[in-house]
C-alpha cells in the first residue's frame, strides 16, 4: 500500500503487523506511513522505537539511517516547494551528513526498498545533492551554494557526475552571477543619500510600513552603513545665529508701573475697610464686659490698681528717708533764726 501512496491502508497493515509480531519492518512501515499522512512527530516516534529492534548490528542500524535520510529528503522536497528554502536545505543538509549515500550500499538494499515502499534508491544521491544546492541558491545564500556545489561533486560516482555536467556548469553560472549581483549592492550607495555620504534631506520613519525581509541588509552590508552613520553624527554643525539684542522698556515706564503695582496691593476695597477706633473710658468698659458675660477677676493675677497701692504702703526704707530729706529742704522759712539747716 505504500507503493501506492495509498497512506491509510498502509498504516492499517503496519498496525497490524505490530500487533501480531513487533518487528523493525513493522515500524518503519509505520513511520513511512504516518510521513505519507503528514505526521511528522509520531513518524519520528516510530523511527525512534524500530531502532530498539537493530540489535547493534551495523548493517540493521545503516539500513534504518538509510531510511531517515530518505525521511528527510521527503520533508526537504515539500518545503522547497512551498518556497521554505531555508527549511529545505535545513533538511537536504541533514540527509547529507548522516553518511549513508553509499553507492554500494544502496545497490544492496535497492531491491528490498522496491519491494517494501518503491523508492527509486538509484538517483537518490546525485537527487539529494542537487536540491540542496538549489535550496541554498533559491535562498540567497550564494557562497553555501558553491560548497554544496563542490561537495556533491567529491562525492558523487564518475557516471553521476558525466549525468549531470550540463546542469553542474549552468548552476556555478548562476551561482556566479548572482553572486556579482550581491557585490553590486553591496557596492551601491544607499538610497537617499548624496555623493558626501550624508543624507541631504532625512526622514528616519520612511517606509517603516512597509519594511519586508529582502530590505534588510546583510551582514556585508552593516559596516558600511555603520561607517556614514557615524560620518553624519560627528559632522561640524552649523553655527547658530547670534542671538537678538534685548529689549528693555523705559526705566519710567518701568517704574511707574511698578509704583501702579504696589498701589493696586495695598488699597483694600471699601468693604475690607477697617472700622475706627473709638475712645472709650476704663469704667465703661468694663461695664461692657460685665453685661457680655467677661470672666471675673481672677485672684492670681495682680491688677495695675492693686500693684501701685502695694507701692505706696510698702516703701523702701531708704526711699523714704530720702523723701524727708527732701522735705527738710525744701521746708520754707529764714535762714538761720537759731535752727539747724542743711545748708549750714
Amino acid at each position: 500500500m505504500a507503493r501506492k501512496h495509498a497512506w491509510d491502508h498502509a498504516l492499517e497493515d503496519s498496525i497490524k503487523s505490530i500487533s501480531i509480531r513487533p518487528s523493525l519492518t513493522g515500524y518503519i512501515s509505520k513511520g513511512i506511513a504516518l510521513c505519507g499522512k503528514g505526521h511528522i512527530r509520531e513518524a519520528r516516534a516510530a523511527f525512534d522505537v524500530a531502532s530498539m529492534f537493530t540489535n547493534q548490528d551495523s548493517n540493521t542500524n545503516h539500513f534504518l539511517l538509510l531510511i531517515k535520510a530518505y525521511f528527510h529528503v521527503e520533508l526537504g522536497t515539500k518545503a522547497l516547494g512551498d518556497a521554505r528554502y531555508d527549511e529545505a536545505a535545513d533538511h537536504f543538509t541533514i540527509a547529507v551528513t548522516l553518511g549513508v549515500f553509499s553507492s554500494n550500499v544502496i545497490h544492496q538494499t535497492y531491491d528490498d526498498f522496491i519491494v517494501l515502499f518503491g523508492w527509486d534508491l538509484e538517483s537518490l544521491v546525485l537527487t539529494t545533492h542537487q536540491k540542496r544546492c538549489q535550496a541554498f541558491f533559491s535562498a540567497g545564500r550564494s557562497d553555501e551554494a558553491l560548497e554544496a556545489h563542490n561537495h556533491m561533486m567529491d562525492t558523487i560516482d564518475e557516471s553521476a557526475k558525466a549525468s549531470c555536467l550540463e546542469w553542474s556548469n549552468e548552476f556555478k553560472e548562476r551561482c556566479s552571477a548572482l553572486a556579482a549581483q550581491d557585490d553590486r549592492i553591496l557596492g551601491a550607495e544607499i538610497p537617499g543619500q548624496d555623493q558626501g555620504g550624508y543624507n541631504a534631506e532625512p526622514n528616519f520613519f520612511h517606509g517603516t510600513h512597509q519594511y519586508s525581509q529582502n530590505s534588510r541588509p546583510r551582514p556585508q552590508q552593516r559596516p558600511g552603513r555603520l561607517k556614514k552613520l557615524r560620518l553624519a553624527m560627528t559632522r561640524t554643525p552649523r553655527s547658530a545665529p547670534p542671538p537678538a539684542p534685548p529689549t528693555t522698556s523705559p526705566p519710567v515706564t518701568t517704574t511707574t508701573s511698578f509704583k501702579a503695582h504696589l498701589r493696586h496691593i495695598f488699597t483694600r476695597p471699601s468693604h475690607n475697610a477697617t472700622p475706627p477706633v473709638v475712645d472709650v473710658p476704663f469704667a465703661k468698659g468694663k461695664e461692657r464686659n460685665a453685661a457680655a458675660g467677661a470672666p471675673g477677676k481672677d485672684p492670681n493675677i495682680i491688677s495695675d490698681e492693686d500693684y501701685e497701692r502695694l507701692n505706696t504702703t510698702q516703701q523702701d526704707p531708704n526711699t523714704q528717708l530720702q523723701q524727708q530729706a527732701v522735705a527738710v529742704h525744701v521746708d520754707p522759712g529764714e535762714h538761720g533764726g537759731g535752727k539747724s539747716c542743711i545748708c549750714c
